[in-house]
């Protein structure tokens, strides 16, 4: 041992464990009468410049002269690593983690200390994040201060005549942070996303973070009181713990919390992002800074080029209102009913104008912009389908035909692209026939005295055969039907609903299986009064069928996809474990999509 000739003075004191050497240094030199740390330390030729910052040759002579442990006592003050760094345990922890021009200290400790020497000063209490005694479970409390800087570790000297207030004692739920933080320092960091940023900025961020979730943007980060900065760190840390995405996630809803408004997020963020916005001059904080700025860049309506946090937006990823109509210079109306048609905005309250439900990607934008530009007026739209304005009325009521604005009081307008989809549904129904009683869909309604709109529904719905000479090109006046196909259908169509048996050949499966769905609750049925025979018949749900054909597969049609008989495959998909849906006896085997394609 270095210093093992040095004796352990005879006035002595105890050692407490996680003591710092200045905490010990100045309880010897009131133990021993002497009136300063800094005169007790130059009487034994030790620096007291070099002890404050953990000087190991310095700790060491002053253990020798305590009688403790030297590594221990070394283990626990914080000792300068390198220029604006001290290690501390495990840690090697930036000097702004740290209040070392003014000490905390335990109000229970100074209460319980029989004299001025008794009460211990730990290391673990330079650090600002710790704000609780381990011992006693209370609130560390500021203790007085000094001018001299050769007095600022004199932790005797400092409390001399100083009465502590009462203690406070912390919530458990609250030190989540502290314990976090403290078992970093002895034990080190582990490999976790949290782990691995700095110590400083770990400590820093979870409590800047905790206090926007805690008491909201507006408060002030000087006025909180150790309590509240407990609560904080568990609650951000608590968030970070579980990555950045979690991040992210909590800043998102932070976000939507709040109604779509002018305000931006330095309303939203502000004590969090002021805090940060003033870490600047320090880089380790770039992976909170970067991901805080990316969010914002792609969640709030920042112009490109905007500096945020010390760059600039790349590009506009999202838009306000104002900023589209400013940005495209489109109506500001037409762009809030379409994007009220496509869910994203809603009228107030008020009736009067629109409100976001959420910022709108630019690329919807872009789409709206460039619809905008294309969109048909009732007339246009009937001579892009071959009917008069009137018919254009008749389809759109049902929503037949789609409207691009989908308020009832606004301008019927249309683009291109619904009436494609429109008179696609048409051409997919055209087959080849001999039938002679081929009639166009306005006569075949005329005859039948049956509103064309509803004859449209019906060909729609139970999936009936048309005609037409150029099916590729075809417009609306272009395809025929059978008007007995139709008349068939009508006797038994009631509106929203098919008949089993007509289900069954949609479905390309025999009716007990379809009677099977129903009966398990897979496709949905009403009981509907035939018009002829006044019996009560159970039909089914068209909607209904339609979900069933887009989640469901029959091992038939599956084998004509993959070139099989259906016997082999249905025994190659059970084989594969593909579970069929339990339906009665002779029902045609059914498999849900996702587990077979």
């Amino acid at each position: 041992m270095m210093f093992s000739t040095v004796k352990p003075l005879p006035l002595n004191v105890k050692y407490h464990h996680g003591e710092s050497a200045t905490s010990l240094a100045s309880r010897l030199a009131r133990r021993n009468g002497v009136s300063s740390m800094a005169m007790f330390l130059s009487d034994f030729g030790i620096d007291y410049l070099n002890l404050t910052n953990g000087d190991q040759e310095d700790c060491a002579r002053l253990a020798a002269l305590a009688g403790v442990e030297q590594a221990e006592l070394h283990r626990n003050t914080p000792a300068l690593a390198s220029p604006g760094w001290f290690r501390l345990g495990q840690e090697e922890i930036k000097f702004t983690a740290f209040s070392r021009t003014a000490l905390k200290g335990c109000p229970q400790c100074l209460q319980d200390a029989s004299n001025e020497s008794d009460a211990g000063h730990f290391g673990l209490w330079q650090l600002t994040s710790i704000r609780t005694c381990g011992l006693h479970g209370c609130y560390l409390v500021p203790l007085p201060t000094s001018s001299g800087t050769r007095e600022r570790f004199d932790v005797t000297r400092l409390t001399s005549g100083f009465s502590p207030p009462e203690p406070q004692i912390a919530n458990d739920q609250d030190l989540l942070f502290e314990h976090y933080l403290k078992n970093r320092i002895e034990k080190g960091p582990g490999n976790t996303w949290l782990d691995r940023l700095p110590f400083h900025v770990a400590a820093q961020t979870c409590e800047g973070f905790g206090l926007l979730l805690t008491l909201g943007p507006k408060t002030r980060r000087e006025t909180a009181t150790p309590a509240q900065w407990a609560a904080a760190g568990t609650a951000g840390f608590s968030v970070l713990r579980r990555g950045p995405d979690a991040f992210r996630q909590k800043l998102k809803d932070i976000q939507q919390a709040h109604p779509v408004d002018n305000t931006l997020y330095r309303t939203r963020y502000r004590v969090f992002f002021e805090w940060l916005r003033h870490r600047d001059d320090d880089p380790q904080f770039d992976v909170i800074r970067d991901l805080v700025r990316e969010f914002i860049f792609r969640n709030f309506p920042i112009s490109e080029g905007s500096i945020v946090l010390g760059q600039p937006c790349p590009e506009q990823y999202v838009h306000s209102l104002s900023t589209a109509r400013s940005r495209y210079g489109m109506s500001g109306w037409k762009l809030a009913r379409r994007l009220a048609s496509m869910g994203l905005a809603e009228r107030k309250a008020a009736g009067q104008g629109f409100v976001l439900t959420g910022y709108v990607p630019t690329a919807i934008i872009n789409d709206i912009a460039t619809d905008f530009d294309a969109l048909l007026n009732a007339t246009d739209a009937g001579k892009y389908l071959g009917v008069e304005r009137f018919m254009m009325t008749k389809l759109t009521k049902p929503g037949l035909v789609e409207k691009y604005f989908d308020e009832k009081n606004a301008s019927p307008m249309y683009h291109p692209r619904d009436l494609d989809e429109f008179i696609g549904k048409l051409r997919a129904r055209v087959e080849r026939s001999e039938a002679e009683d081929l009639l166009d869909i306005a006569t075949a309604s005329h005859r039948d005295r049956i509103p064309t709109e509803r004859v449209v529904e019906i060909i729609l719905r139970n999936r009936l055969p048309l005609h037409a000479a150029a099916p590729a090109t075809a417009r609306f006046p272009d395809f025929r039907l059978s008007l007995a196909e139709l008349r068939e259908v009508i006797a038994t169509d009631h509106q929203g609903t098919i008949r089993p048996t007509r289900a069954a050949q949609i479905l390309g499966i025999n009716i007990r299986t379809i009677r099977s769905l129903m009966d398990t609750d897979v496709l949905k049925s009403c009981n509907i009064e035939e018009m002829k025979s006044g019996r009560m018949r159970r039909y089914v749900c068209a909607k209904s069928m339609e979900q069933f054909a887009k989640g469901h597969i029959s091992v038939v049609e599956l084998a004509a996809q993959n070139r099989r008989l259906p016997g082999v495959e249905a025994v190659i998909q059970l084989d594969r474990g593909a579970k069929p849906l339990p339906l009665g006896p002779r029902a045609n085997m059914i498999f849900r999509r996702s587990d077979v394609l």
